[in-house]
């Protein structure tokens, strides 16, 4: 699959699902069920030119219906077969109850997928014309799948017909409100994964910890420090490996002939409005993501999506004034998107154009902190998730962008408190409108430490307990009160965002603990996870007040005036101008616009 027969000059069957300019995605294509569908269709369609014709029907995960990845052979099936049929096994989404999975041992979201060439389909085909594929679900609890299966027709009346585009997704294309918004990839166009150590050991929610697991590994010798990066094969303790930008440097120094014991620790993004520690040391990292280091500063504010899976409940959106891990949005990767370009704060990441095509419609000055506020407002909340849950299926948010004055002021003033609240009141924070500088509280009714939370190894707390009728928190033998059943359940895509944050605090951390740096923990409950935890829930508290203005909002957005992606794109706004999806090299960061903004 992956090398063909050089010798018999047969190309590598696998470059048949291949994309021009999608190669750095690609590396998910490296996968047994990806080889079983190319050896499949190969077989079928493309091996025997006098019979090109046939079914190929299997069943498999089915990050292939929509992730990027996998265009090429979306593209590929598209172009070959001449009808298919997709039949969603998991709508209930990864993990979920054993009883709904078709094969309980398996967790992850699976599909039967039907595709076939009619004996006389013509061959090559013309007129641009593809396959026709359709779309059916298939819910429920496993019996209640089996008898489905066993019934269902290719002329059942629930099935329907998929996105006809030659890449997209094997789903049904959106709603029409859905299509006519531009994507938010089009309006902050430049984004990253986030950060990728490789390995979980370079966070933790203390610095203590992490001064102490540095500390074992300066003392070991170079085998176990081998040992302890783990047998990855992207980083070794040989590698030279340049500093993250802003950070304290090692210079040439590898971490084969490192011997200093003190080291830098920072704040980092770990998971959604869970703020731990790092250890910024290129040197233990897979990717380090050095130009989001770059352009860190005080005024940055990275602004969250989960863009390889879809958004199943709350917010659509979450924003970080720290660099955010990979996984930062709900432990399942996603993409980060700075609001600036470069740590001074003068080039905003927005597609060229935008603000002032914006100011002219609404008759203001609109900046850059603006529109981040009005994307705020409009999807980081549950309605704007709740409305468009079928087409949240394709990841990657779109954002109703209003032509009312009225409503875009309003959702501004919104989104400016809700990033104020996300970040912890470290961004858009004015005290003469109530967002004092890091300090978010609740007016009235704000949780308390009313059981003091025990610091004692032998009593470091292993669960949380709650109670709605008396809003009690416990944490271990701890309690804090009140604690709103709302804020107790706040999610982000299926992620209890309170369960996260204990889960990497409790006795018996949660997380995979596969090398030997992973079991350093801390073995007592320390006084500021409660300050923090408080700080997490009066945040939370806040959120959940904002959610019914935002609710009222969105739905007045929706059914006004809006900006569509025809207007953008007949104002020359769209498409994006590839220069802009990318970061600016280290030399442009002094100050000087590529792109007339």
């Amino acid at each position: 699959m992956e090398r063909g027969e050089p010798e018999a000059d047969i190309p590598a069957p696998l470059g048949a699902f291949r994309q021009p300019g999608n190669g750095r995605y690609e590396s998910k294509i490296a996968n047994l069920y990806v080889y079983f569908w190319r050896w499949a269709t190969w077989k079928v369609f493309d091996a025997h030119d006098d019979a090109p014709f046939g079914v190929v029907a299997l069943i498999t995960p089915k990050a292939w219906l929509k992730g990027r990845a996998f265009t090429g052979m979306r593209r590929y099936l598209r172009e070959t077969a001449d009808e298919g049929w997709i039949i969603d096994l998991s709508p209930e989404g990864h993990r979920a109850d054993v009883a709904t999975r078709i094969f309980p041992e398996v967790a992850q979201e699976l599909c039967i997928a039907i595709f076939v060439r009619w004996r006389d389909s013509p061959r090559p085909r013309t007129g641009g014309q593809t396959a026709k594929v359709r779309h059916l679900k298939v819910g429920g609890r496993r019996d209640e799948k089996i008898e489905r299966l066993t019934t269902l027709r290719l002329d059942d009346p629930e099935w329907r017909e998929c996105a006809t585009g030659g890449t997209d997704a094997f789903l049904p294309p959106g709603s029409d409100l859905w299509e006519s918004c531009p994507q938010l990839r089009n309006l902050v166009p430049w984004s990253s994964r986030g950060v990728t150590p490789g390995r979980m050991w370079v966070y933790a929610p203390d610095e203590d910890t992490l001064h102490k697991r540095w500390r074992r590994f300066v003392a070991a010798d170079t085998e176990r420090r081998a040992e302890m990066l783990g047998n990855s094969g992207e980083r070794t303790p040989d590698d030279n490996v340049p500093p993250l930008p802003g950070v304290e440097s090692h210079g040439r120094t590898t971490l084969a002939t490192e011997h200093r014991t003190n080291t830098q620790t920072m704040r980092i993004g770990f998971r959604s409005f869970d703020r731990q520690y790092v250890l910024p040391d290129s040197r233990l990292m897979e990717r380090g993501r050095a130009d989001l280091w770059r352009v860190r500063s005080d005024r940055q504010i990275y602004t969250v999506e989960q863009n390889a899976h879809p958004v199943v409940n709350g917010p659509a959106l979450v924003f970080s004034a720290l660099i955010p891990d990979m996984h930062y949005f709900n432990n399942r990767s996603g993409c980060a998107r700075p609001l600036y370009r470069n740590a001074a704060g003068t080039l905003p990441n927005v597609t060229p154009g935008l603000l002032p095509l914006l100011s002219e419609q609404l008759g203001v000055p609109v900046v850059a902190e603006d529109l981040l506020a009005y994307i705020a407002a409009i999807a980081s909340h549950p309605e704007y998730t709740a409305r468009f849950q079928e087409d949240l299926e394709v990841p990657g948010a779109r954002i109703p962008l209003t032509a009312d004055n009225y409503l875009w002021e309003r959702a501004v003033a919104i989104g400016q408190r809700v990033l104020w609240l996300h970040t912890y009141g470290e961004r858009y924070a004015d005290e003469s409108t109530g967002r004092p500088y890091g300090r978010v509280l609740l007016p009235r009714d704000r949780p308390r430490c009313v059981a003091e939370i025990p610091d004692e190894a032998e009593t470091m707390p292993e669960k949380l307990a709650y109670d709605p009728v008396t809003q009690d928190l416990w944490v271990g033998s701890g309690r804090i009160s009140p604690v709103p059943r709302a804020v107790r359940e706040y999610e982000v895509s299926g992620m209890n965002v309170l369960d996260k944050w204990f889960g990497y605090r409790r006795k018996n951390p949660a997380g995979k603990r596969r090398l030997e740096l992973d079991h350093e923990v801390a073995r007592r409950w320390l006084p500021t996870w409660t300050t923090e935890l408080l700080e997490l829930l009066n945040v939370l508290g806040l959120l959940v007040r904002e959610e019914p203005a935002q609710a009222d909002l969105f739905n007045e957005v929706c059914a006004g005036p809006l900006i569509t992606v025809t207007e953008l794109t007949a104002a020359g706004i769209l498409p994006v101008p590839t220069e802009a999806t990318k970061a600016l090299k280290a030399a442009s960061d002094a100050g000087d616009a590529l792109f007339d903004l």
